[in-house]
């Protein structure tokens, strides 16, 4: 490129001719287009549609591979085989994460998509390891999702193991807590934790993470109970935001 510059530039110090021109302006063409290509390296919008495709159903594969999992245990808890019927009513919608909330009192991630006039605020953020958040603002083709590790974010959450109830919170830390929990449930350090679905913002069955800790309180009625997100919040470039279809 630089030697395209230099040959231009000497040329429009010593030739006046046609010629020179035309190399003039077939070298600033050239120059102009390597610029272009170069700027848009790593850019979102300019990913091809097979990879974002491929990257939508890796998290939908990896959500509805969840949801199946949960209904093979309730099979055998209920001993017997149950007529389980599924049906898609659901899209993905792929965003890239471009920065950090611009305000202060969100703990969140600034989102960017064309689509995102269609989606709608406490739609659920995703990928294919487990629940980012939700969408809290939403302004033309930018969104604010409050994450897991806000102060002020609760999910109704679910042991997999015993399909018991809590609720998920952040821990002020790396981490989160599974509160509501009482201490006379058994909670064992390596049960999964799941989304309830008991909530108009969550749909079931979205991975929140894994218990790491269990301790009983005396003289409290909860047990304090340590979750690892499934997601890692540090290496997050893309996320898939739930958007509810049509029946």
């Amino acid at each position: 490129m630089w030697l395209y510059i230099v040959l231009s530039f000497l040329l429009i110090l010593s030739s006046e001719s046609r010629v020179a021109e035309g190399l003039r302006s077939t070298s600033l063409h050239l120059i102009g287009t390597l610029d272009e290509m170069a700027s848009s390296v790593g850019n979102y919008f300019y990913l091809s549609e097979e990879n974002r495709q491929l990257r939508k159903e890796n998290t939908r594969l990896a959500y509805e591979n969840f949801q199946l999992q949960d209904a093979l245990l309730e099979n055998i808890r209920l001993r017997k085989i149950l007529r389980f019927s599924y049906s898609v009513d659901y899209d993905l919608l792929p965003a890239k994460v471009v920065g950090f909330s611009p305000q202060s009192q969100i703990t969140g991630l600034l989102l960017s998509s064309d689509n995102m006039q269609s989606i709608k605020k406490n739609s659920a953020v995703m990928t294919a390891d487990g629940l980012v958040g939700k969408i809290v603002k939403l302004s033309g083709r930018f969104a604010i999702a409050q994450i897991l590790f806000d102060a002020n974010i609760r999910v109704s959450a679910r042991v997999q193991r015993n399909r018991e109830l809590g609720l998920i919170k952040w821990d002020g830390a790396r981490g989160l807590l599974l509160d509501q929990v009482a201490n006379t449930v058994r909670i064992e350090v390596g049960d999964v934790v799941y989304t309830s679905g008991m909530s108009q913002i969550y749909p079931p069955n979205i991975k929140i993470g894994v218990v790491s800790e269990v301790q009983e309180q005396e003289n409290v009625l909860f047990q304090r109970i340590r979750v690892i997100p499934s997601v890692n919040f540090d290496a997050l470039d893309e996320v898939l935001i739930y958007r509810e279809m049509p029946r």
